[in-house]
């Protein structure tokens, strides 16, 4: 899905203290992934892939 929206998988990484968290950066067209993330009738698609929405902070960064 995300290679058909043009969206390339920039950096992963997970926390040294806590293996629980971890931090994925992407590079995407503006708000490709804000309708994927954020839109609430795509939420069971998003949590079957494994994300766990509680703790979960998404921001929009821009260069």
């Amino acid at each position: 899905m995300f290679i058909e929206m043009g969206v390339k998988t920039f950096y992963i990484g997970k926390s040294l203290d806590d293996r629980q968290r971890a931090i994925v950066i992407f590079q995407r067209p503006e708000d490709a992934l804000c309708d994927i993330f954020m839109n609430p009738e795509r939420t069971l698609i998003v949590e079957a892939s494994g994300l766990i929405y509680a703790g979960t902070k998404i921001t929009r960064w821009i260069s």
